[in-house]
């Protein structure tokens, strides 16, 4: 493969611990390669008491952006000089762009969400949607939720969670926190809901078996289910959806989609979802 690096090349990156997993670099990179973009991403593995000198290093180095994971993404907005809208209603950013030395925190999981789920042409418009969990991805795709006029969300939560009053004050949309233990109330918010969205870990690997649904007499066909996780990429929730002929998806559209708001958000271009996919082999 011919090697494209100069003196000219750009570098953005991604900050977390551990971060040697990440899907992000060969993302990020395929697109800029596919779009003939002379610019690198690398992932930096960075341990708590050294962010801020990560922070001095993306701007004496000119790093023009970079994506932040656990457990930064509340971290890092005391290094930011800026948020976005996102960021500022979740309270948590997983992108920053470096403007002339001036960083910008967005958070695209929400945005990320809301395209994986255009790319099933499910709508969320005038519909109610049920929301499983109260984290900080759950958070995000609430705030999109909303920002993209659905009818209400309920969201069942094991514990009060006072971030949902406060969107209830500054968006439009009705958001309502229920208990997750009151099972009655979810089988029946579940009757007419357009949409169900799993945000928490309960059936990733290894704990394959568990779900937060106890069986499908609460799935009324019609229903569309998404569970942001993809590993397993198919839970014992989206098993369930898929035995009783529902639509569904797992995280990985979310996972792709997240990346491609925080590529256009620094770079103005449209990630090239399809190169983006094989490289990731990602099931069409």
């Amino acid at each position: 493969m011919k090697n494209t690096i100069t003196g000219y090349t750009g570098l953005y990156g991604i900050v977390a611990h551990p971060i040697k997993h990440s899907f992000s670099p060969m993302m990020h990179n395929t697109a800029f390669q596919t779009l003939g973009i002379n610019d690198v991403y690398l992932a930096f593995e960075v341990t708590d008491e050294h962010l801020g000198d990560f922070i001095t290093s993306v701007k004496t180095l000119n790093i023009k952006g970079f994506n932040v994971s656990m457990p930064y993404k509340l971290k890092i907005m005391d290094y930011l000089d800026e948020l976005t809208e996102e960021a500022k209603l979740c309270q948590a950013v997983n992108t920053v762009k470096n403007e002339n030395g001036r960083l910008i925190g967005h958070i695209s999981d929400g945005q990320g969400f809301i395209k994986a789920c255009f790319e099933k042409n499910w709508h969320i418009k005038d519909e109610k949607i049920v929301v499983l969990g109260a984290g900080g991805a759950a958070c995000a795709i609430i705030v999109s939720l909303a920002k993209e006029q659905a009818r209400e969300i309920v969201v069942y939560n094991r514990s009060d969670k006072p971030f949902i009053r406060e969107l209830n004050e500054k968006l439009s949309c009705p958001i309502v926190l229920k208990s997750l233990s009151d099972q009655e109330a979810l089988k029946n918010d579940l009757k007419d809901a357009y949409l169900l969205v799993q945000t928490t870990n309960v059936g990733m690997s290894p704990n394959v078996d568990g779900c937060l649904i106890e069986d499908d007499s609460y799935l009324h066909q019609g229903l569309k289910i998404a569970d942001i996780i993809y590993n397993p990429k198919k839970t014992k929730l989206l098993e369930m959806a898929k035995d009783k002929g529902l639509d569904y998806m797992n995280g990985e559209g979310m996972i792709l989609y997240q990346g491609a708001v925080s590529f256009e958000f620094w770079t103005g271009q449209v990630m090239p979802i399809l190169e983006v996919k094989k490289a990731l082999e990602m099931e069409e």
